[in-house]
Parts: C-alpha cells; sequence; structure tokens
C-alpha cells in the first residue's frame, strides 16, 4: 500500500509547486500594480519574461500533476488540470492577461481546497 501512496504524494507536491509559483507572480505582479512607489523597482527589462515563465512553468505542473493523479477524471482533476491550462496559456494572452489571471485567482479557493485533501489523501 505504501508504494501505491508514494507516486500520488509526489504529484501532489508538484501540484503545490505549480500553485504557489503561479500565486508568487500573481502576488508581484499585484504588489507593482497597486503600489509603484513602493515597488516599482523590480520592474527591470527581463521583468516580464521572469513573470511569464513563472506562471507558464507553474501552470505546465499543475497541468501535469492533474493529469497524473489518480482523481484525474473526477471533478477534482478536471479543476487541476483546467487551472494548470488556463494559467499555462495566460502570458500569450498578451495586455488582456488579466482576464485569464482573474479566473485563475477566483478559482484559486477551489484549487487548495483540493490539494489540500490529496494532501491529506496520500498522507494516509
Amino acid at each position: 500500500m505504501n508504494e501505491a501512496v508514494r507516486p500520488r504524494r509526489g504529484w501532489v507536491i508538484t501540484a503545490w509547486v505549480g500553485v504557489v509559483m503561479v500565486l508568487i507572480a500573481m502576488l508581484v505582479v499585484a504588489a507593482v500594480i497597486i503600489d509603484k512607489p513602493h515597488f516599482g523597482w523590480m520592474v527591470k527589462s527581463l521583468f516580464l519574461e521572469f513573470i511569464s515563465a513563472g506562471v507558464m512553468i507553474g501552470g505546465l505542473l499543475v497541468l501535469l500533476a492533474g493529469f497524473f493523479l489518480p482523481e484525474r477524471k473526477t471533478w477534482r482533476g478536471i479543476t487541476l488540470m483546467l487551472w494548470g491550462l488556463i494559467a499555462l496559456t495566460s502570458p500569450g494572452f498578451g495586455l488582456m492577461f488579466l482576464l485569464p489571471w482573474g479566473l485563475v485567482a477566483a478559482a484559486l479557493p477551489l484549487v487548495i481546497a483540493i490539494l489540500i485533501r490529496q494532501s491529506r489523501i496520500s498522507r494516509a
């Protein structure tokens, strides 16, 4: 039984890492937009590239983890995969990136609840 739980735990950890990567990028962008005098120093020549790469890699990690979890055919797995797909493709929208990021931010509490549940299941 222990060997069957180990891969699930690894994919849950991968999903957590992806969610945290996307969340950090979104928080940095929000800080720069909301309080430019204090956080404007972060915006240098490669700011957009680093933020986009972080969101895309985080989205890809969540998408892959959702696909490889045993619950991928349930609404929980589909929600994780959709969230990861939206995060992965959001930098491709250019200046309209705020619309997909709004969807990602709105679904974030649900994704966190799913991952907490998956963490508890894989721990047991």
